[in-house]
């Protein structure tokens, strides 16, 4: 145990390094940027207004954060704050999630592998188990990487409570009642898919044991759910505000039964936005598979009584993650996600299995040659065991060296080379800190942008980070937002943004597009030059030269008042209007909503403009000369 508790640390701290870690900074990439930007505008709601979301200025001309698209991210905001108010950096609070998601693995596998009465040492090989799929599985490996961390933990999360209800049911104790109502409240502020997860094999359990159980067991039982809904209520009662806003989410992880062989035979499925973009290691899956299906049948066969949870669990999880996108419903849930907690609810089974057959004495009786056939699977498991680590250890590996030179005109002629020759190692699947790039484009706004504009930013992951790391207003960032305010990025509408010229020209104006970004270039856009003016760039190049992040300045009058004239100051929850005529209506060019109210003596109402179902907001006359539009909640 001590031995195993080394190495986790140690792959802990070698793919989280702890200057990132411990840092000021929070850690950024990806999705990460996404979950850095919600959690700055939640926590600055919570300390300013003592509410979890907010009307935020600085993102689509207006869009109400904090209500549905940040629910993969609530345990995140909460821990964040709190560790924040307790005194650490903002950003430190935030890497505190991502260091608990690394920390809990192998002792969530381990109390849950306890609870389900598996001894100390299937208890150990769960932990092995778990740890092996955390960091040397495609999936795992990938959703934490990439920065979908909240769903990593629920993948293994979902244990927890399931273990503690299972022996709740059989053995009672109000400690376990209350550690289960602790584990799921927890698990569904983490993320709400856990529901999903855990809906069909707790049901079943308690289904089962209804006519055995004592009023005060029912009792407990309920009290789990009341309180994991009572803790969570705070932001569903939020989301179910501003349901009506909720756009179609069937965009990525929508796989299909090939994927059930890919991922077998260790292959990358033909679309990466379903099994990831890593290479698709899966060794250590399958071996967790292949014991648990072993178990759940001698468990069957013994009638044991953990074979219904795991079985209806991890069952119903394979299920969804090969069949769902074939229903429109479960597409929404972007099934193929779901095979995370899937293969760990195979773990606690697998270990179980494993240690059950190193002591069989029924292996002991087996024949020699037996043993001569079982060496020869052990010689050929251990270089795919070493093929799935060391993918992870790049350093590791010896670099390539071409086997020739390939001619320019040949590769373009053929659209074809030799695989793996002449090629540099591949980027270490681990933490770094934020690009340069990144930080020269968040300065050069922070320096140029008096808040009277905004820029639209072509690249998501970009668009993300400078609406946490600058003050500007951005028009862009992840483009599959599932809410109607998502309308405003012009790369939503249309993937090139290649409107025509009038469109075009109109979406400038109507978004008050000061500036736009292009990351790679979009030439049908970069030639456009009657629209944009070529400002500048920033490295690194490209091989032909060219600067990677591209600024245009638009050709456009740009302005917040598309009806009368004056000034607007947006910050969080407020638009201070200043210098309008009062005898004229005002349309501001901001998303309107329903809780935003207009101080003093005036009113708003919503202005329908084309292409954006959300509108604007209109200020009927007379109304004072200057006045605030503020969130009033």
């Amino acid at each position: 145990m001590a031995l195993f508790v080394l190495v986790h640390l140690f792959l802990v701290f070698w793919f989280e390094r702890p200057s990132l870690i411990f840092a000021e900074e929070p850690i950024g990439w990806l999705d990460f940027d996404t979950h850095i930007e919600q959690a700055w505008r939640v926590t600055e709601a919570l300390d300013g207004w003592g509410k979890s979301w907010a009307y935020d200025v600085q993102l689509l001309a207006g869009y109400p954060n904090g209500t549905i698209f940040d629910a993969d991210n609530k345990g995140w905001e909460l821990l964040t704050y709190a560790l924040w108010k307790l005194g650490l950096p903002r950003g430190t609070a935030f890497n505190m999630f991502i260091l608990l998601a690394h920390l809990l693995v192998p002792w969530v596998a381990f109390a849950s592998a306890r609870l389900f009465r598996l001894d100390k040492w299937a208890c150990w090989v769960a932990m092995v188990l778990a740890t092996a799929l955390w960091f040397f599985d495609c999936f795992p490996h990938w959703c934490w990487w990439i920065g979908m961390i909240a769903w990593g933990i629920a993948g293994y999360l979902v244990l927890a409570p399931l273990a503690l209800l299972y022996r709740f049911l059989a053995d009672g104790g109000w400690w376990r009642a209350a550690l289960g109502a602790v584990a799921l409240a927890a698990l569904l502020l983490v993320h709400p898919y856990g529901f999903v997860v855990l809906l069909l094999p707790m049901l079943a359990l308690y289904v089962r044991a209804f006519r055995g159980l004592s009023w005060r067991r029912h009792a407990g039982v309920w009290g789990m759910v009341a309180f994991t809904l009572l803790v969570n209520s705070y932001w569903v009662l939020v989301a179910l505000r501003f349901w009506h806003y909720v756009l179609d989410s069937g965009y990525c992880f929508q796989g299909g039964l090939s994927y059930l062989l890919t991922d077998y035979l260790g292959l990358m499925g033909a679309d990466p936005l379903v099994s990831g973009v890593l290479s698709n290691r899966s060794f250590f899956r399958v071996v967790s598979i292949a014991g648990a299906v072993i178990c759940l049948i001698l468990w069957r066969r013994e009638r044991d009584d953990r074979f219904l949870p795991f079985a209806l669990g991890a069952g119903a999880m394979f299920a969804l993650t090969y069949l769902g996108a074939n229903a429109w419903i479960f597409k929404q849930i972007q099934p193929y996600r779901f095979v995370l907690p899937a293969m760990y609810l195979t773990v606690i089974p697998a270990a179980a299995f494993i240690v059950r057959a190193v002591r069989s004495e029924q292996l002991r009786k087996l024949p020699k040659l037996s043993y001569a056939v079982l060496g020869l699977m052990l010689f050929v498991a251990v270089p795919a065991v070493a093929r799935d680590v060391l993918y992870y250890f790049p350093q590791a590996l010896p670099s390539l060296k071409p086997l020739h030179e390939i001619m320019p005109a040949e590769a373009e002629r053929t659209d074809t080379w030799v695989p793996g020759t002449g090629f540099h190692k591949q980027m270490e699947l681990r933490h770094e800190p934020h690009y340069q790039d990144f930080t020269d484009v968040a300065d050069w706004l922070n320096e140029h942008d008096d808040g009277q504009g905004r820029v639209l930013v072509e690249w998501y992951v970009l668009g993300e980070h400078l609406a946490w790391r600058t003050d500007t207003q951005i028009l862009g960032g992840f483009h599959e937002r599932n809410l109607e305010h998502i309308r405003a990025d012009l790369f939503r509408r249309n993937a090139l943004g290649d409107l025509p010229d009038d469109e075009l020209k109109q979406y400038f104006r109507d978004y008050a597009v000061k500036w736009v970004i292009f990351t790679p270039p979009r030439p049908l856009l970069e030639t456009r030059l009657d629209l944009l003016e070529p400002i500048g760039g920033f490295p690194p190049y490209d091989d032909e030269g060219e600067p990677f992040h591209r600024i245009y300045a638009t050709r456009v009058d740009v302005s917040f008042f598309a009806e009368n004239r004056g000034r607007v100051e947006p910050s969080m929850n407020l638009l201070k209007v200043t210098g309008t005529d009062p005898d004229e209506d005002v349309v501001l060019r901001f998303h309107w909503l329903e809780t935003l109210v207009c101080e003093p003596g005036c009113a708003i109402e919503r202005e329908p403009i084309s292409h954006d179902p959300v509108g604007f907001i209109r200020v009927k006359a007379p109304h004072p000369a200057d006045f605030d539009i503020v969130n009033g909640y």
